[in-house]
């Protein structure tokens, strides 16, 4: 008898896998309507799937009904209260509500279970760029410079707390330690160039903004010779 009732357990469970992956190709393909057809047919099968659960709320939050997402993301916290993954996707939705209070507490839980996910804590930060605890974000940047040091895109969020908190001179320093690892950094050159702006050293910031100008132009044309390139090959 048990040795039946686990292999309809597993039986089910794979049923259930199936119907995600056809859920899957929905959502990749934009049929989000179809997507969640599946994903309850699944859940019919193994009403306890985090997966299901997950990927639903993940729908959800994409179609704008955010409320019924929320609820995903808590069945998932019940059934597993250290899903890092669920805590994430609980604080993007309350970012979406603009609820960024409420949000930061979700992805400071996030952070707790997994201290090493980079994107977790890019998130945290913002979420405190958003109500204006420029310090917090600070922390969480560094926080990321232990694990990336050498991480442009963290040396240039950096620099646009601190030009938002107001520490031009230290926000400069950030931008151009961004352009020094990633000299192509369109984004930092602006910044760069904002910053220059407020310091009122307004022929330098010209300059930066012509040259971000002539990059990103460089950039489209690169695209389009690509492009082209496989049309021929076509």
């Amino acid at each position: 008898m048990f040795g039946l009732e686990t292999n309809n357990e597993s039986s089910g469970l794979s049923n259930a896998a199936i119907k995600i992956k056809n859920a899957m190709v929905f959502e990749s393909a934009g049929k989000y309507e179809s997507a969640l057809m599946a994903i309850e047919e699944a859940l019919q099968l193994q009403e306890n799937y985090v997966d299901a659960w997950l990927m639903k709320g993940v729908i959800l939050g994409k179609l704008g009904r955010s409320n019924e997402a929320l609820k995903c993301h808590a069945k998932v916290i019940e059934l597993n209260p250290n899903c890092a993954d669920a805590w994430r996707l609980r604080g993007a939705i309350y970012c979406t509500m603009n609820l960024h209070a409420k949000a930061i507490d979700c992805f400071i839980k996030a952070v707790e279970i997994d201290p090493n996910d980079v994107e977790i804590r890019l998130n945290l930060a913002a979420s405190f760029q958003k109500i204006e605890k420029f310090e917090d974000a600070l922390k969480c940047y560094e926080e990321l410079l232990k694990q990336k040091p050498d991480n442009a895109q963290i040396h240039h969020l950096i620099g646009i707390t601190l030009g938002n908190k107001g520490d031009c001179e230290k926000a400069l320093d950030s931008f151009e330690r961004a352009l020094k690892l990633q000299p192509d950094f369109t984004n930092a050159l602006i910044g760069k160039g904002v910053i220059l702006s407020k310091l009122g050293r307004t022929n330098e910031a010209k300059l930066c903004v012509e040259k971000a100008l002539e990059m990103k132009a460089e950039s489209e044309k690169e695209k389009s010779a690509d492009s082209n390139s496989e049309n021929d090959s076509i």
